[in-house]
């Protein structure tokens, strides 16, 4: 038991010397009457909707209030002073890296009466410098993602360029999406998960490891004129903000599944003179499942018992894949393994689509008689190296391509996510 409280507690230590590494917001503005005097001295109050996590601060001599490091989520905040009414405003939106305005106008009234105001999807950001868009949870769950990797809803924002959007299939690739942000190449934008640098640094193009949907609370894509304190790219921020645990307890399952029962055979394989691939699609199986699962730590009446302290969020996903890919191309034909190739001499060949004629090299260059090479002739070496080769398919040709054959591939990966929140106090997260 000692151990597991020493490794909890550098778990502790380690997430509290982290904090500045994790993507927040923050939450300001004026307090005033409704002559437009400022308020001093007001308290003002921010309360997590989902952990209930709360801030408290007064406003400055000139009415101003700040709240500089508020974590992903939507808020209620409320203002109290003598001689004025209650006002609380429920439902302010707080995403990664946003400053939003939340300007308060109190009516003089006792304190017993409340004001209450709901949060427009629509709020003020005090800070527009960056320029760049945001998809947020709502917009994750309702769009169809091809393989489920989130890394392609970069490419529904603008100035974002790539061949590659969420239609793309790349369910178990590292890859970084491959995009161009500004007309940057696509090694010179950095992806962020919560605030840590997620791209190999000796890889371009390649992420520490695909990511679960199911996982992301939101993805902001900055693609110009970002402060200093982002660095370490010249072309953008693909930065992830991943999902917490809330004092509701929530979970998820999820399966995706595809098989080529399902599917109609390609119009190469339907070419094909084998009847084992002319007679039914490549066989195909897809299995991408998984769960997710999140919500407070508590012993009721003991540890917290109210629900707002510890909290916790697990997630899995399962991706297999088993497949045959069906491939054509050019191999020499079975008579120029003999040194046989009067076949050139028909101007219809399907290898150059004109005359070409065998000449030797150590007789003048003359053609060689038929366009045959004599066996005393033929290169160990040589033969050896064409055997390498497939032998062509008879009956078989598109195009110059005179072989098709088959390969079965497979794919397995799992995707392990582990969060825990603890809420020590108002100053520490």
């Amino acid at each position: 038991m000692n151990r597991i409280a020493l490794v909890f507690l550098a778990g502790m230590l380690s997430a509290t010397a982290a904090l500045a590494q994790f993507d927040a917001g923050q939450i300001s503005g004026f307090v005033r009457d409704s002559s437009g005097a400022t308020v001093p001295g007001a308290t003002v109050v921010t309360i997590n909707q989902d952990n209930h996590e709360q801030h408290k601060a007064s406003t400055s001599r000139e009415g101003y209030y700040i709240f500089p490091q508020l974590l992903v989520g939507r808020y209620d905040v409320s203002v109290e002073a003598a001689g004025f009414r209650k006002y609380a405003r429920t439902g302010v939106g707080v995403d990664a890296q946003s400053k939003v305005a939340v300007d308060i106008e109190l009516t003089v009234g006792a304190l017993s009466d409340q004001i209450t105001v709901e949060s427009s999807a629509a709020q003020v950001q005090t800070d527009s410098a960056s320029v760049g868009s945001l998809v947020d949870s709502k917009q994750i769950q309702n769009l169809t993602l091809n393989g489920r990797n989130p890394v392609y809803l970069a490419a529904l924002t603008p100035g974002v360029v790539s061949g590659a959007g969420i239609g793309t299939f790349d369910p178990d690739s590292v890859s970084n999406g491959g995009f161009n942000i500004n007309g940057g190449r696509a090694d010179e934008y950095v992806v962020m998960v919560d605030g840590a640098v997620a791209t190999r640094t000796r890889s371009s193009g390649s992420m520490l490891g695909a990511l679960d949907v199911d996982t992301i609370q939101e993805v902001q894509v900055i693609t110009s004129s970002y402060s200093a304190e982002y660095g370490r790219s010249s072309a953008g921020q693909i930065r992830f903000v991943t999902k917490s645990g809330t004092r509701v307890l929530h979970g998820d399952l999820v399966e995706n599944f595809r098989n080529s029962a399902l599917d109609a055979n390609t119009w190469t394989r339907n070419h094909s003179p084998l009847t084992q691939i002319a007679n039914g699609a490549a066989p195909y199986r897809f299995n991408q499942y998984g769960y997710d699962i999140g919500g407070p730590v508590f012993i009721p009446g003991r540890f917290n018992s109210d629900r707002n302290k510890l909290f916790f969020f697990v997630a899995q996903e399962w991706t297999k894949r088993r497949y045959e890919t069906t491939n054509t191309g050019i191999v020499p034909g079975n008579a120029m393994r003999t040194g046989d190739f009067s076949e050139l001499l028909d101007a219809a060949n399907p290898f150059f689509k004109k005359v070409r004629t065998i000449t030797d090299s150590l007789n003048g260059n003359k053609v060689f008689t038929g366009n045959i090479i004599p066996v005393s002739r033929l290169s160990k070496n040589g033969v050896a190296l064409l055997n390498i080769y497939p032998q062509s398919v008879p009956g078989f040709l598109q195009g110059a391509s005179n072989w098709i054959g088959t390969k079965s591939t497979h794919s397995d990966l799992r995707k392990d996510t582990f969060k825990a929140d603890y809420v020590i106090s108002d100053s520490q997260h």
